[in-house]
């Protein structure tokens, strides 16, 4: 069911970027060409990095505050860029402890033309919680946490604007330039436990309706943002860029004591993104930091707030020299 619904998200956003290319005279495999294939290995390159990726979230009250964290969110691997597609393959490292989240971790962008798009698709189960109370750190391997969403930008400009194909490697800017864009979202994700994921002895700082065993968020809303980039001396090079949006979200809940209940409510995103390289011949090296933040009033006084973040260094050798 949880995969079903997320082929429906996915499907759903195909209608915001359906000017990416026109379809009526093109079967399925020339427009997966049009969109993720770059044919031209002048425009491809191997990578290593290593990175940093985790998603949290939230639960606040009037009086106190509850952050879930994983453990071992530092990653090593491989990966392919193209002018149209960025693929890394990684490995999650974990320590010796017991207590680890275990996690999927997929974030990936592609970019044609004035488009730009970003995705993620995570599922973590174990979490650290954290209290605003007396800051005692419990580990909490009921608690699973699924996580999905799509932003979509297009650009004022026509080429030059996107962190992504920064990234990649196979930009070099000359000058120093900006672009504003104009898009939307959408985000699914689900916190579910065996138990309230408020411990009874919080329960005095935290109303009946927080103290939940299942919640499904939908949201969907628009966004804008502003991308530049600087051509700095010696081969350098920064990209920055920051997005918000505001939009709706559909809720579902169950509680301890089994009462369901929904809800409608705004949800809003913001988005910030920085990245410095370094282009030498053929090589290349960066580092990147990306953070997106999802905050909601979830009913009853209680809001939830959940974010996904990443920071990444690359090191990658292009294929072929043009």
């Amino acid at each position: 069911m949880r995969i079903f619904t997320l082929l429906i998200f996915f499907t759903a956003f195909h209608s915001i970027s359906q000017n990416l290319i026109t379809k009526d005279s093109l079967n399925a495999r020339q427009i997966v060409d049009s969109l993720f294939v770059d044919r031209d290995l002048n425009n491809w390159s191997v990578r290593l990095y290593s990175n940093i990726k985790a998603q949290r979230f939230k639960l606040s009250s009037d009086e106190a505050h509850l952050n879930f964290t994983p453990n071992n969110p530092y990653g090593i691997g491989v990966g392919v860029a193209t002018s149209k597609l960025i693929l890394d393959i990684g490995y999650n490292l974990k320590s010796k402890k017991e207590e680890e989240t275990d996690r999927f971790d997929l974030q990936a962008g592609f970019f044609l033309k004035k488009n730009v798009i970003n995705f993620f698709v995570q599922v973590y189960e174990g979490f650290n919680m954290k209290n605003s109370i007396d800051n005692r750190n419990i580990f909490r391997n009921d608690i699973k946490s699924i996580g999905a969403g799509i932003d979509y930008l297009y650009l004022t400009k026509r080429k030059g604007f996107s962190t992504n194909l920064l990234r990649s490697g196979l930009k070099d800017p000359k000058q120093s330039n900006f672009s504003f864009g104009l898009g939307g979202f959408l985000l699914f994700n689900q916190v579910s436990a065996d138990k309230s994921i408020v411990p009874s002895e919080y329960h005095p700082y935290f109303n009946e309706q927080s103290r939940l065993i299942d919640f499904t968020n939908y949201g969907f809303g628009l966004m804008g943002g502003i991308l530049s980039v600087f051509s700095l001396p010696s081969n350098f090079y920064l990209a920055l860029s920051s997005k918000a949006g505001a939009g709706i979200a559909f809720q579902n809940k169950q509680t301890e004591n089994l009462n369901s209940s929904t809800n409608t409510s705004g949800i809003y995103n913001i988005n910030a993104s920085a990245l410095l390289g370094y282009k030498w011949k053929r090589f290349y090296i960066n580092f990147s930091v990306n953070g997106t933040n999802y905050w909601t009033n979830i009913g009853s006084g209680n809001r939830a707030a959940f974010a996904v973040s990443r920071a990444k260094v690359a090191i990658g050798y292009r294929i072929r020299k043009n």
